[in-house]
């Protein structure tokens, strides 16, 4: 399903706002800002507060890398990435001997200009491991971990959707692992105030709502404009 039918489906966007079945995201919109300016999306988790590590790490995550490595330990593969990408990282050594591996298990991978998200993702998912932001770190570790460390934080709607908070606490639990929530029993809370979504789940359940989030306040602005 598309942003923009979800949008319509949930109430977030009129049927008009739908004009010629055009994508909200094609090459000829035209953009807020100058193209040396690229305009900065008012929604996610402290969206107009100052930058912490957090957000640091998650821009990290986002940056391109390249790499190539064959049967190279674990332990030593990731000391590698972090000093290429200068990125702390450490290994939840006491969770993944859980399980029964060793920071020796090795790690076969090539690839090129891709995010240090893809290259995290495609490696550890070799071993059955994953990882988190954790401590002002990225954290190697198991699923079962990562799903018992819920971290809470804080969404500052943008001015499209003030207003259009419980559409869009429907939009983010019926899309985005929709039995992690409360609502079926998982361990994962939304709850509103205002226009502020305070969520508690999972750190990759997290990258999703932002990317979401950024998303539905796109497609919500390019219909304005087109209607």
């Amino acid at each position: 399903m598309s942003i923009l039918t979800l949008l319509i489906l949930l109430g977030l966007m009129p049927m008009h706002f739908a004009q010629a079945q055009q994508d909200p995201f094609a090459s000829d919109t035209k953009p807020a800002a100058t193209p040396d300016t690229p305009p900065r999306m008012t929604t996610g988790p402290d969206a107009t507060g100052p930058d912490t590590t957090e957000q640091q790490l998650r821009r990290k995550l986002s940056e391109k890398t390249s790499i190539h490595v064959d049967a190279v330990p674990l332990s030593e593969f990731l000391h590698l990435l972090s000093e290429k990408t200068n990125t702390p990282m450490v290994l939840d050594t006491r969770a993944i001997e859980e399980i029964g591996l060793s920071p020796q298990q090795p790690i076969h991978v090539s690839l090129q200009n891709v995010s240090l998200r893809t290259v995290l993702k495609i490696s550890l998912r070799q071993l059955d491991l994953t990882y988190m932001i954790k401590d002002e770190v990225i954290q190697i570790t198991t699923p079962e971990h990562v799903e018992n460390h819920l971290v809470t934080k804080v969404y500052a709607l943008a001015d499209p959707l003030k207003g259009k908070a419980p559409k869009v606490i429907r939009a983010v639990t019926s899309t985005i692992t929709p039995d992690t929530w409360e609502v079926l029993g998982g361990p994962s809370t939304i709850v509103a105030i205002e226009s502020v979504l305070v969520v508690s789940t999972t750190e990759k359940t997290h990258e999703q709502i932002g990317d979401l989030l950024e998303k539905i306040e796109t497609a919500m602005q390019t219909g304005k404009t087109r209607s």
